[in-house]
């Protein structure tokens, strides 16, 4: 078994390392790869760009021989012809020496034909080139290199024209030399300098294929579409850069380089398969094939080596930790030292700090004992806790109870409102009735006449209270300015005469989206609140206060303030400290707010008064700019 499991580990690791010297091993091979394929590369583009100057350079040098030719004999027979201008032995004379030369015409300086040499290949006598013939050679004064044109039977020709002189130091041309030079020789000389290995063609302004290395004679002497094809696809991916990978429309790529000709429009290619590089790189890692065995059989030993090298001094120790945590296991004992293996490394220090462990197992058994009476001890007094937070419980319990009774006597209140009002409406007529009736009123019966019209209204005033806060309706929203709305309000509630009002309404107004009467409900209870509990003495401030999203509507008066053990009741339906009352009013106010989602916050001094906060939230129709100001 312990074989086994040193195998399965020894197995693994040598895996484990085979697999991460392989994938190092295939990352580095592809990073030189890569970087061997991108010197490749530019070498093969620097090579194709040496080719296509050298081609470029054998075209520029061919035709500006072939126009130094007739410079040099217009301007010898200027000064030693012995007449003053060309004739027909000097035309004959020039095709003669030069074979190159097919046709020759001697033009006057308005383009008319004096004399010719040869046969032209041209069928329409130049008419559409002749303006900027006599444009280059009568008014500049310059050498004409004109269009090249292709015809079936004779090959390719370019048209050269040169100004001539009637005497030496004449201010103008007399006339333009106009010659027709078969390009054959041309291509004899590209045929000699065309790469083997590369493909090489030459492009004119029109992206149409001249000459390329795959031509008998150098020039193409039929329609290449599928090559002008190609060329136009180089052209449109190349635009001004001089080499770069192309892809053609057959879908294969290429690797080109480029270089101009001195004729607008002209340039010659040199291309090669882009797969080139890679058979280039393929072809020398298959020559140096045994350089790779012996790199992989390197890493094979070292892989072996190392992973021998490692296991080993781990498995022999955690074998020995294995066996003594089964003895451990099977009885209450103390591991030694002996029984252990504790060499000098991070095994070592686990198997010293499992000998450590175990000796401390061994005292906690012993503590553990000693800990189980205490356990019961705690249970039991943990068991009389129990039994107190179940009273307490209970006790809630019956609170709760007690707040849903009188959540349905509120409901109850509600529905014997209704039905008492209907008779206190009854008495109060019956009263004014009498008064109407008593002829000379008796001053006993008008005093309890009286006493009876103010309990009729101290029971409405209840039964409204009642009514206000067990009915239940759906809010009517109005959007309205907060500062007139609390204006409002101060001046049409009748105060005692020993009470002053102090209004402190914010400078910045807001708007506040509200059901208007049951929020003026709200506002009426707590001034009245606050006058009740001033006796009729005091200073009653009400005012705003507006901040960024939200405005304080406050209520302020000067009595003696609230108990502390009672602040937190006053807002509970039919709690009262008065001899007379409901305790409905603040239940109200409480309901309104958060019936509008606000805020309500009392702050009481005792000796010094209270303060009721009613926060809402601020309206912003679409469009407002205003936020108020912050806090």
């Amino acid at each position: 078994m312990t074989r086994k499991r040193f195998r399965s580990l020894f197995v693994n690791a040598l895996l484990a390392l085979s697999l991460i010297s392989l994938v190092l091993l295939v990352f580095i091979s592809i990073h030189l790869t890569r970087v061997n394929s991108r010197i490749l590369q530019h070498e093969i583009f620097q090579k194709q760009q040496i080719v296509a100057s050298r081609l470029a350079t054998i075209v520029h040098s061919y035709l500006t021989h072939t126009s130094e030719y007739f410079t040099v004999f217009a301007d010898l027979h200027t000064d030693f012809g012995g007449h003053s201008f060309l004739d027909q032995v000097d035309l004959n004379y020039l095709r003669r020496k030069n074979e190159a030369v097919s046709y020759l015409t001697l033009l006057d300086q308005t383009g008319r034909r004096l004399i010719s040499s040869g046969i032209s290949a041209s069928s329409d006598n130049y008419q559409q080139w002749l303006p900027a013939i006599l444009q280059t050679c009568i008014d500049r004064q310059d050498n004409y290199l004109g269009p090249v044109f292709f015809t079936s039977d004779r090959g390719w020709f370019i048209l050269m024209a040169f100004p001539v002189y009637e005497y030496l130091n004449a201010p103008h041309p007399a006339g333009v030399l106009l010659a027709e030079i078969n390009l054959r020789s041309l291509g004899e000389m590209l045929v000699q300098a065309y790469p083997l290995e590369m493909e090489a063609f030459i492009v004119d302004n029109k992206r149409e294929v001249v000459a390329y290395n795959g031509a008998a004679g150098g020039l193409v002497t039929e329609p290449m579409p599928e090559l002008n094809e190609q060329a136009q696809a180089i052209e449109q991916q190349l635009i001004d850069q001089e080499t770069g990978e192309v892809s053609l429309p057959n879908g294969h790529k290429w690797l080109v380089a480029s270089a101009p000709l001195f004729m607008p429009g002209w340039k010659v290619y040199v291309a090669q398969p882009a797969n080139i590089t890679s058979k280039l790189v393929f072809e020398s890692t298959i020559h140096s094939s045994w350089d790779v065995l012996r790199i992989l059989l390197v890493m094979i030993l070292f892989v072996f080596g190392i992973s021998y090298w490692v296991i080993i001094p781990i498995t022999r120790p955690l074998e020995q930790l294995r066996q003594a945590v089964l003895k451990l296991r099977e009885r209450d004992m103390v591991i030694r030292w002996e029984d252990v293996d504790i060499p000098n490394n991070e095994i070592g220090d686990l198997a010293e700090a499992f000998v450590t462990m175990s000796k401390f197992l061994y005292l906690r058994r012993k503590e553990l004992v000693a800990t189980q009476a205490q356990l019961k001890q705690a249970n039991q007094t943990l068991e009389q806790r129990v039994e107190e937070r179940t009273r307490e419980l209970k006790e809630a319990t019956q609170e709760l109870v007690k707040n849903e009774r009188l959540a349905t006597m509120g409901q109850m209140a509600s529905i014997i409102s209704h039905e008492i009002r209907n008779p206190l409406a009854v008495i109060s007529n019956a009263t004014r009735l009498i008064k109407m009736l008593l002829k000379t009123p008796d001053l006993k019966v008008s005093k309890q006449l009286g006493i009876i019209d103010a309990e009729i209204k101290q029971a409405n005033s209840i039964i409204s209270e009642v009514l206000g806060y067990a009915r239940s309706r759906d809010l009517i929203l109005s959007a309205i300015s907060v500062n007139s709305y609390v204006h409002d309000i101060l001046v049409s509630y009748p105060l005692p005469t020993g009470i002053k009002l102090v209004e402190k309404l914010d400078i910045a107004s807001a708007r506040v989206k509200i059901d208007t009467e049951e929020m003026k409900q709200a506002l009426r209870n707590l001034i009245t609140n606050a006058v009740e509990a001033m006796g009729g003495q005091g200073t009653l401030t009400v005012g705003t206060k507006v901040g960024r999203r939200a405005v304080c509507i406050f209520v302020t008066d000067t009595g003696p303030g609230i108990p502390a053990e009672i602040r937190q009741k006053i807002f509970t339906p039919f709690f009262t400290t008065k001899a007379r009352g409901t305790g409905l009013g603040l239940a109200v106010v409480g309901k309104a707010v958060s019936r509008h989602r606000g805020k309500l916050f009392i702050s009481s001094e005792q000796g010094k008064g209270s303060c009721f906060q009613i926060y809402l939230k601020i309206y912003h129709k679409p469009g407002d700019t205003y936020y108020g100001t912050a806090d």
